[in-house]
């Protein structure tokens, strides 16, 4: 089983080994897709893999130090409804979106890992969220 989720973290917990516990604790894999931490909060885009026990058993114990909240995978983008504003690109945190030569905005789905920021900027709704 495989579970991709935004993981926030704040106070006295930015400085605790939370993943490393995750591993060490679950046995559960975890790759770090995106973080950023600064002294007082973070936010980590994690991949959590390993049976349902494992991958169920990391989520609590990341909920003990912070907050954690599936990411679904499945994101569309409307050519008809897109006005190629180019607000999702600057919120997207790993890329998946971007302008080409002719100011048309691209999405790679297979770099997308369907945190939502897009859809949540996005003026026109031409970008939706389909939980999978």
């Amino acid at each position: 089983m495989k579970k991709r989720v935004f993981y926030w973290i704040s106070g006295n917990n930015v400085r605790e080994p939370v993943v490393s516990l995750v591993v060490l604790e679950t046995g559960a894999m975890v790759n770090i897709l995106k973080a950023k931490m600064e002294p007082r909060e973070g936010f980590l885009i994690l991949e959590v893999t390993g049976s349902e026990l494992q991958v169920d058993s990391a989520i609590t114990i990341l909920k003990k130090y912070g907050e954690a909240e599936d990411i679904p995978k499945i994101i569309q983008k409307d050519d008809n409804l897109c006005i190629d504003c180019g607000s999702c690109v600057v919120h997207c945190p790993v890329g998946a979106l971007s302008v080409d030569s002719d100011y048309k905005i691209l999405l790679d789905e297979d770099e997308c890992i369907g945190c939502k920021n897009c859809a949540k900027v996005c003026p026109v709704n031409a970008i939706k969220v389909f939980e999978i």
